[in-house]
């Protein structure tokens, strides 16, 4: 009996770990478990090295060389589809190495990106004036995420959802009810109601120019029994 409940919460627990790695785009699943997290290889990554990991972030620099692009990014903590959840604090930043050429022109400063790969060793650079150490990852595949769909607002502030999110998806960030799209939806303002009650009919108004028109009056034609009483 032991045995049986030990087999069955093994594959619950397998199910589980392949439902939530289905939900990252193809080029960053892993069925590995113990990834790396971001704050760990801030303190250091000598130990680490070899050791995979999936971090997000924004970019801020990309340099192609002859065989590779290296990617500069704002670290961001990740959603639960992997894609970067853009907040205004950052723990650090991180440089990518992918063994292709990347077009900075798609790739450009302020998108979106997840690597998945392994940690190698740190780089010494400069961030303006300060000197900053970088955790590195060698890629084995990126994931470049669409802009967000905003909900553009007359006022303060907008709101979004992720076209990624599971209730979305129908293309890249499907299977969900509704398509994504811009709506409009202003800040203090209503639609006019419609009036519940019903117009009121125009009535001529009588003008004194008009002639007044006597209708001739009209016999009814008198009853059999009318008649004889009126002879006699």
């Amino acid at each position: 009996m032991r045995l049986i409940m030990q087999t069955v919460l093994g594959l619950v627990v397998s199910l589980v770990i392949a439902g939530c790695a289905s939900r990252y785009p193809e080029p960053i699943r892993t069925e590995a478990t113990d990834l790396v997290p971001f704050s760990q290889a801030l303190r250091s990554t000598a130990e680490l090295e070899g050791r995979t990991a999936r971090w997000g972030g924004v970019i801020a620099n990309i340099e192609n060389s002859a065989d590779a692009t290296r990617i500069e990014l704002v670290h961001f903590r990740l959603n639960g589809y992997g894609r970067p959840q853009i907040e205004d604090d950052s723990e650090g930043r991180f440089i990518v190495y992918v063994d292709r050429f990347v077009d900075p022109e798609i790739y450009k400063e302020g998108r979106s990106l997840t690597a998945l790969g392994q940690i190698s060793a740190s780089e010494e650079g400069k961030i303006g004036e300060f000197n900053y150490i970088y955790p590195v990852l060698q890629a084995t595949g990126v994931e470049l995420w669409r802009p967000q769909q905003q909900r553009d607002q007359i006022g303060v502030g907008y709101y979004y959802y992720d076209p990624y999110s599971l209730w979305y998806r129908h293309s890249l960030y499907g299977v969900g009810p509704y398509r994504y799209h811009p709506y409009y939806f202003p800040y203090g303002e209503s639609r006019p109601q419609r009036s519940q009650q019903q117009p009121q009919q125009m009535q001529r108004p009588l003008s004194s120019r008009e002639p007044h028109i006597e209708r001739p009056q009209i016999e009814r034609p008198q009853s059999v029994q009318q008649r004889i009483i009126k002879e006699q």
